[in-house]
């Protein structure tokens, strides 16, 4: 018998994180803004706005990770630091006009054994952020704390919620 929590509010618990359709493990959160730019239009004989059309978008995307080993946290492939050269490295960031796709999905449940009254869950599609292109890596190391691992992006198509 299905049971309906869709409209359940989502937290972190119910929240995956994909890349390439694969989780993202041990990440503490992600947050994302898109920045829509408007340009005011007066015209001749007023002061007054009398239009403000949107004439640029942008997006960053912010991500932290707890940290485990540098090389295995963060988004994978987000920035390669698999190479031998720092020509290699410079040219996997320059010519990676792409970037990569983050799918986010919100777990929900699907439906309840009549048996043994287990409950078995499903993803829906939240979000989907296309064309993310690293802005800066680090990590933090805290005595007394959690280790963490940040990076933090640049999107150029619009935040999409799938249906």
């Amino acid at each position: 018998m299905p049971i309906d929590n869709s409209n359940r509010v989502l937290q972190g618990a119910l929240a995956l994180v994909k890349k390439n359709g694969t989780v993202i493990g041990k990440m503490r959160n992600v947050r994302w803004t898109e920045n829509l730019n408007r340009s005011e239009v007066r015209g001749l004989g007023t002061i007054l706005v009398q239009e403000a059309p949107v004439v640029s978008h942008g997006g960053t995307l912010s991500a932290d990770f707890y940290e485990v080993d540098f090389s295995k946290t963060g988004i994978p492939g987000a920035i390669r630091r698999d190479v031998q050269t720092n020509q290699q490295y410079e040219d996997q960031l320059l010519l990676d006009e792409d970037g990569f796709q983050l799918d986010i999905f919100k777990k929900i449940s699907d439906a309840r054994d009549p048996d043994t009254g287990l409950i078995s869950s499903t993803v829906t599609p939240y979000a989907v952020i296309r064309n993310c292109l690293i802005n800066s890596d680090g990590a933090d190391i805290t005595e007394g704390s959690i280790s963490g691992h940040s990076q933090s992006f640049q999107f150029l198509s619009p935040v999409i919620y799938p249906q």
